[in-house]
This record gives C-alpha cells, sequence and structure tokens, in this order.
C-alpha cells in the first residue's frame, strides 16, 4: 500500500528525495516557496539559452550525484575536463595545478613550498580520523604548513570562505573538503553540456511522470501531528495532512517549522548559522585566465574568488563568449550582502578593471546574485550534534545540508543525506504500529 508523503524543498536534496519515494511507488508532493524549482542552481535567462546564477561543478568522487544524473538519461550529457587553478597575491597570478608550480610559489620561501606539498597528502591520510572533530582548522594547518605560510595562502582561501568564522570550524571538515578535491594525479571536473538547468528541467519531467504533485509557489510554515499523520501549514492558513513528511529545508527554518512539536532538545534548539554567498556574473569577450578557479588575496579588490566556467564548460553553449563568476562567500548580515545589485556590479566592475583591463573592456552583460544560507559554519564537535534523519521515526525525516558534516556541502553531499536517509525511513514506515503498509525498496 502506498504512503501519502511530503517533500519540503524544491532544491537537489528534496528534488533527490521526491525522486526516491516516487521511484518506491508512494504518492509524494513537492511543496517549493519559490516559483521555480533548483534552489542555488536556478538560472537566468540568456540570449537562447540559461546561465546559472552561482557557479556548480562536478567531481569524479560525486558518485551519488553522478548515479542520479544517470538515472534521469543525462549520461551523455556529462563531461568531464582538466581543468586548473591560478592563485592571485598582490595582483600577480601564480598557477597552483603541479608540484612545480607549488615550488615556484614566490609568495613563499621555499622550506614552506615543500610543506605545503606535503599537506595533500597528509590531508587525504586524516580526513577519516574523528579526532579532528575536535581541532580548530587553524591549529591544524599551522602545525602542517607553518604560521607563515598559514597566513600567506591558507587564512585568506578561509577567511574568503566562511569569513572570521572560520577560528571555530573543526579541521575535520578542511581535510575532508581537501580529500574530495584532490583525488586524481590531475584535477578533473564534469559540467552538463546545456547546463544545470537541463538537470533540474529533467527532474521535474522525471518526477511528473512518476505522478509527484509539484506544488510551486506553496511555502510551508510549520509542521505538526495530527493523529498519525502529520499535517502541513501552508502560508495563507490552508492545511494538508500526509503519512509521512521528509523536509530539506535549512536547520534554522526547519527548527522554526516544528517549534510546536516536542522534539529532541538537543538539536531542536542547534545553533549552527551559514555563510552566504554574492556574486557577480560577467559575460566578456575575453578570457580572464586559463584557470576555473583562482582566489584573488591583497590585490585590492571586492571580490574574494574567481570562477572561470568558461573554462570548464563548452564553447558553443555560450556562443563562444566567456562566462566569468566574481565571488564573495558573505553573511546575510554583513555591508556587502546589504549591497543592492546595482552597487555590488559597481565594485565588480572595479576589480575587472583593475585586475584584467583589457576583459573588462568587453563586458556584454553583468548580472548580481545573492544568496543567504549557503555554507554551514560548522562548530566544534558537530559529529556530537548533528540532527538525526529520523525525527519522528516513520512519520518525520530531514534531509538537510546541516547533516552533510564532515564533507563540504555540495550537490553530491545532499544527494548522499538522502541516500543515507531512505533506507532507514523505508524500514520505520514500513514498521509503524497499525499503519498495514510496507515501504518498497527506492529505485
Amino acid at each position: 500500500m502506498a504512503l501519502r508523503a511530503a517533500v519540503i524543498g524544491g532544491g537537489i536534496s528534496g528534488l533527490a528525495s521526491a525522486w526516491r519515494l516516487a521511484g518506491a511507488g508512494h504518492h509524494v508532493t513537492l511543496f517549493e516557496a519559490e516559483p521555480g524549482l533548483g534552489g542555488l542552481a536556478t538560472t537566468f535567462p540568456w540570449r537562447d539559452t540559461h546561465l546559472e546564477r552561482f557557479y556548480h561543478c562536478i567531481l569524479p568522487s560525486d558518485l551519488a550525484l553522478v548515479r542520479i544524473i544517470h538515472e534521469l538519461g543525462l549520461s551523455a550529457d556529462l563531461l568531464w575536463r582538466p581543468t586548473g587553478m591560478g592563485f592571485m597575491h598582490r595582483g600577480r597570478i601564480h598557477p597552483l595545478n603541479t608540484p612545480m608550480d607549488l615550488l615556484g610559489f614566490a609568495p613563499l620561501p621555499i622550506t614552506d613550498r615543500l610543506r605545503l606539498g606535503l599537506l595533500g597528502l597528509r590531508a587525504r591520510a586524516e580526513c577519516a580520523d574523528p579526532r579532528l572533530d575536535d581541532v580548530a582548522i587553524e591549529d591544524w594547518l599551522t602545525a602542517r604548513v607553518g604560521a607563515r605560510a598559514f597566513r600567506t595562502l591558507w587564512e585568506p582561501l578561509l577567511v574568503a570562505k566562511l569569513g572570521e568564522r572560520y577560528r571555530g570550524v573543526p579541521a575535520l571538515w578542511l581535510a575532508s573538503r581537501m580529500a574530495r578535491e584532490k583525488n586524481t594525479e590531475r584535477e578533473v571536473k564534469g559540467c552538463l553540456r546545456r547546463g544545470y538547468r537541463s538537470l533540474i528541467d529533467a527532474f521535474e519531467s522525471a518526477l511528473v511522470r512518476r505522478g509527484v504533485t509539484l506544488r510551486l509557489g506553496a511555502r510551508v510554515e510549520a509542521i505538526a501531528r495530527e493523529g498519525e499523520a502529520m499535517a502541513l501549514r501552508l502560508a495563507g492558513g490552508a492545511t494538508e495532512s500526509f503519512d509521512l513528511v521528509v523536509a530539506t529545508s535549512p536547520l534554522g527554518a526547519f527548527q522554526q517549522m516544528t517549534r510546536g512539536l516536542d522534539l529532541d532538545a538537543r538539536w531542536s534548539g542547534l545553533a549552527l548559522d551559514y555563510q552566504g554567498v554574492v556574486c557577480g556574473v560577467f559575460v566578456l569577450e575575453r578570457p580572464l585566465s586559463p584557470w576555473y578557479w583562482m582566489p584573488v588575496v591583497e590585490s585590492g579588490a571586492t571580490c574574494q574568488g574567481v570562477v572561470e566556467m568558461s573554462n570548464l564548460t563548452p564553447p558553443e553553449r555560450t556562443h563562444g563568449m566567456h562566462v566569468a563568476y566574481l565571488v564573495n562567500y558573505a553573511h546575510r548580515s554583513s555591508d556587502l550582502f546589504a549591497l543592492d545589485e546595482d552597487r555590488l556590479l559597481a565594485r565588480y566592475r572595479a576589480d575587472l578593471e583593475r585586475l584584467f583591463p583589457e576583459a573588462a573592456r568587453t563586458i556584454v552583460e553583468a548580472r548580481a546574485f545573492k544568496a543567504p544560507f549557503v555554507e554551514p559554519l560548522w562548530t566544534l564537535g558537530y559529529s556530537r550534534t548533528s540532527p538525526p534523519a529520523s525525527v519522528i521515526p516513520g512519520r518525520l525525516y530531514l534531509a538537510s545540508t546541516a547533516q552533510v558534516y564532515p564533507r563540504v556541502n555540495s550537490w553530491n553531499s545532499c544527494c548522499e543525506v538522502v541516500e543515507d536517509m531512505m533506507p532507514r525511513l523505508l524500514a520505520e514506515a514500513g514498521a509503524r504500529d497499525g499503519a498495514g503498509i510496507a515501504l518498497g525498496a527506492a529505485s
């Protein structure tokens, strides 16, 4: 017998949850507060195609995401390309892709360069060591590369990603991130030939074929118990009942929705903050550099990094134009996050004119975007406080970015959270006292 299941959220976690539940033969309704699906993967129209508001890539180790891409029939669209990293320090670009690049990294003396070269090997060896959950990133890095290399290279990268809150983030997160990103001899990244909009469109079509009801522009404000069922209260006051609910919202939003439930105080009151992102998207006639990713350090710029997507994606997708993202990870309370689109673009244009004057003269189009909840700001010992997937067994489940730790927050890690959750959900929902139902295995 099929269950009536609700999924809250139309980002990658919600789409993957609905896909698995519907594949098991159950009646799924997906609620998304925004008018479209995709979350951080949403796009904006450009000429005869769409460009991503925020940059994305796929890594060879992203097995959960790649599996879904294949299931949705997009295997032929998945492209793998060699990419590289530059490092701009005081306006000068240094390649950082090979041992010889590292040995020639002029901002540091040779002894520090050698220690940096060994760091990747140590990170891969230690990425599963649970003791790093209680070690601060700064302490772990400084012990391995020295204070000078930490201040010159690593601290600017951490501040760019996490702000000053990096000091409270466990080294386990960074070691896991490094192991994920440096798992091949030559850096290789993946993309979809027609962009990430094609994945969201494929999800939408496949979910509809499986009978999923998509409720766009439908904001869930509260989750409550209703006898043996769970009730969702929507904006506007309407209430709908389901046998079980999967929420994929950021933790704070989930805590707000469930404040009327008697949940475990150890994590229902967990204070997990999030870093946001601000970026300018520029379409140019000329490239900025040959690198996919380039941190910008001590160069008099607003942006703290440049992602040149055209060094990954096929040129025909953008009619030979070059697409670059000037990026800042910024807290939603920061002055930078508060700037409107015009003022953000003015700052980013000034960066381009200062750092890449020839390319800056060829800007075709520019847009600015912001998202407030992108990267969880993990705290020491987070493994012991991470929220469980099974909130109310058989009835309420959580598949959130708050559970990806110690993995980096990515489309793949969100899919992994769903894959980890689903067997327990199916077993518990099938075993509910008096339910008289049995769930099939996820497809």
